[in-house]
């Protein structure tokens, strides 16, 4: 896995997190297009990190279409799994 880099700038972090759903959309053929906001941004780099422990999991809560979903699709892609 590759080592945690921090990143202090949310613009950066937005753009990477949009060109991996770009990859997401062009790999599995499923469209992936999401608003990268302030808290998505950073539950998705949770989720990341949470599946790529060893027996990692996660129990998201959360109403109908808040994106818990797509976000954990889109972290477990970025994690490899």
């Amino acid at each position: 896995p590759a080592p945690y880099v921090e990143v202090a700038d949310l613009e950066v972090a937005a753009k990477s997190l949009r060109e991996f759903a770009e990859d997401y959309t062009i790999n599995l053929n499923k469209p992936m297009d999401l608003v990268f906001f302030k808290d998505a941004i950073q539950h998705i780099g949770r989720i990341a990190r949470l599946l790529r422990q060893p027996r990692g999991n996660a129990l998201l809560v959360g109403v109908g279409g808040s994106g818990r979903q797509s976000l954990t699709r889109l972290a477990s892609f970025i994690a490899e799994m």
